[in-house]
């Protein structure tokens, strides 16, 4: 059970040389098919964690088992409301643990899946600095799993990795601790260049909100928020981070299973990182430098998109 991913086998033909696949094949045996489903459930269904806290909040009450008074219920809920202002570590650091990203819980969730991971190219600089930027945001977001566990990103990436996420999601209970857990910082721009100063390469989601409400499951092309998003060009360009652009397929016809949003299980879900795009280190920004940038970045996706797209 136990690596779930295939070793890295080498790529020929369309890809550029250096590049690698790893596999995560659906696991078969009752443990490993718990846990993939446990992972899968843990991962895609965390924000009903909020509405699942409150009905066990009413089921401890005196207008249900009586477990709690009504005392107790409320200053617990107010020392919870009182930290998310006062505690706000998604600024900072965020949490020194993030196990459930950088862990074997990831692993679990792609061999659900039953991916396919490409890295293009020889693996990168283990000093070199990054901005990892992925396509489609898609509607549950499966696509972050590609950017974690000990058989994905371990074994294709060097270095130490944060996200930038939106900041209302650490003002919501059960969706701020997952956060939190899998490594998220708010993706405000100085919150940011404090953790790229610290050493930490950078994951987003450029398309954010806007690209994943163009989903459509129903249609065969994928639509992309990109000609408006500069933003993260700039941060790189700033900061002298080289940008990894990745695209997941599949992402887009998953849907929810009952009243989670646990996928079902075909199609198999592929995601491929490209080479690197070389940044040169600017500030202020020359204009048409970022548009130059950001021009090879749509390339890039674009590429990828031909390169491995079946039918």
């Amino acid at each position: 059970m136990w690596p779930v991913a295939l070793p890295p086998k080498p790529l020929g033909d369309p890809a550029p040389v250096g590049s690698v696949e790893v596999r995560f094949p659906r696991q078969k045996s009752l443990l490993g098919s718990f846990l993939q489903v446990f992972s899968e459930l843990l991962f895609t269904s965390y924000f009903f964690f909020w509405p699942v806290g409150t009905v066990l909040w009413l089921a401890l009450s005196p207008w249900a088992s009586g477990v709690c008074s009504w005392k107790a219920l409320w200053s617990f809920s107010t020392l919870y409301t009182i930290q998310l202002f006062v505690y706000r570590p998604h600024l900072k650091k965020g949490w020194p643990y993030r196990w459930l990203l950088h862990g074997p819980l990831v692993d679990f969730i792609l061999s659900y899946h039953d991916a396919t991971v490409i890295r293009e190219g020889p693996a990168p600089d283990p000093k070199g600095k990054y901005l990892f930027a992925m396509y489609p945001h898609g509607v549950y977001g499966v696509c972050r799993a590609f950017s974690g566990g000990i058989g994905c990103w371990q074994t294709l990436f060097p270095g130490r990795s944060c996200w930038g996420s939106f900041g209302a999601a650490f003002f919501l209970p059960g969706i701020r601790e997952m956060s939190l857990f899998c490594g998220c910082l708010d993706a405000s721009k100085p919150t940011l260049e404090r953790a790229i100063s610290r050493g930490e390469n950078l994951i987003l989601l450029p398309g954010g909100i806007d690209e994943m409400n163009l989903t459509d499951g129903e249609s065969k092309d994928t639509q992309l928020v990109m000609t408006d998003r500069k933003g993260f060009v700039k941060l790189s360009i700033e900061n002298g981070l080289d940008i990894v652009p990745g695209f997941c397929f599949g992402e887009k016809w998953l849907r929810g299973r009952g009243l989670t949003l646990m996928g079902f299980l075909d199609p198999p879900l592929g995601f491929v990182w490209g080479q690197p795009i070389k940044v040169r280190q600017q500030k202020p920004v020359d204009e048409k430098y970022l548009d130059e940038v950001h021009q090879q970045v749509a390339e890039s996706v674009s590429d990828i998109f031909k390169r491995y797209k079946v039918g």
